[in-house]
């Protein structure tokens, strides 16, 4: 979980040095197609296209489509906010998932998450306080703005992937969200086209190989150890991302928005590890807790 935080905090960073020359949604152009390259092996070794039959098809563009909008609002983010405000704020994306499942999916609401989610919203408004300051508490900046979009519109991602992670492999979505992506955002960058250096393309590769290693990372974490173990480690990108903030691009975080992260981070940690909790007991004890008020 350690390599996974810095690996992608790594990778942020190479987004923002390549947005100085190239457009963010060129970026995500090339995040895709050098992602398709990279995954092919895994393909052919869970099977060859045979594992990439599926009968929810519209799940996969839907997901395809929103992980567009989310990952091109937040590479143009990355590009206008401060790295560790980028991660405090990004850590929103649970907490907006389980309000999103909550008012629209009719999923119980119970005292505990709904606590939970209280003090994450009061953490990103602490994160946020000295930008709200700065702009004499009439606006949060366009950039911050830009990243609790994208943090949205990922938590609606992460309501798709639970539910196509029903029938349908990693693998699997994985593809298709980058058979997605690339068409898209192809005729996005298409808009703004700079032919990349020899030195931008061995950039722009190093921003997929970050995601990906970064992902498989994350994910065999929780396959050597409990999640309840590793999780709380994730908090790690704040302390990265004010590093190499700091090293890279002379970035200074306010203190504020490390404490308001924090607590975005333990927020969006108890949601994810008692839902993970529930979902490991069975399922008339699950509906017995899930009667109670916490």
């Amino acid at each position: 979980m350690l390599l996974s935080s810095f690996i992608f905090t790594v990778g942020n960073a190479i987004i923002r040095h390549l947005s100085e020359t190239i457009e963010p949604i060129e970026i995500v152009f090339f995040r895709s197609v050098f992602s398709l390259v990279i995954l092919w092996p895994f393909v052919m070794q869970a099977g060859g296209l045979k594992t990439l039959r599926t009968a929810k098809l519209p799940l996969h563009i839907s997901r395809g489509v929103l992980q567009f909008i989310s990952m091109t609002l937040f590479f143009y983010g990355v590009s206008l906010v401060p790295l560790v405000e980028v991660n405090a704020l990004e850590f929103t994306a649970p907490i907006f998932a389980t309000a999103v499942a909550i008012l629209f999916l009719g999923e119980p609401v119970r005292l505990r998450r709904t606590l939970a989610l209280a003090a994450g919203f009061a953490g990103a408004i602490i994160a946020l306080w000295p930008r709200l300051a700065e702009n004499a508490f009439q606006s949060i900046g366009a950039g911050q703005l830009i990243v609790l979009g994208a943090a949205l519109s990922w938590g609606l991602v992460l309501l798709l992937i639970r539910e196509l992670g029903k029938t349908e492999g990693s693998v699997t979505q994985s593809v298709y969200a980058g058979l997605v992506l690339t068409p898209i955002s192809g005729i996005g960058a298409a808009f703004v086209w700079v032919t990349p250096s020899w030195s931008e393309l061995f950039w722009l590769a190093a921003v997929s190989l970050t995601a990906t290693f970064g992902q498989l990372a994350y994910i065999q974490s929780f396959r050597v150890a409990e999640m309840s173990a590793v999780l709380p480690l994730d908090f790690s990108k704040l302390i990265w991302s004010s590093m190499l903030g700091f090293l890279l691009f002379s970035e200074v975080p306010y203190v504020m928005t490390v404490i308001g992260g924090t607590i975005i981070f333990a927020a969006g940690a108890y949601i994810t590890l008692r839902e993970a909790q529930l979902a490991r007991r069975p399922v008339m004890e699950r509906t017995l807790v899930d009667d109670q008020p916490g």
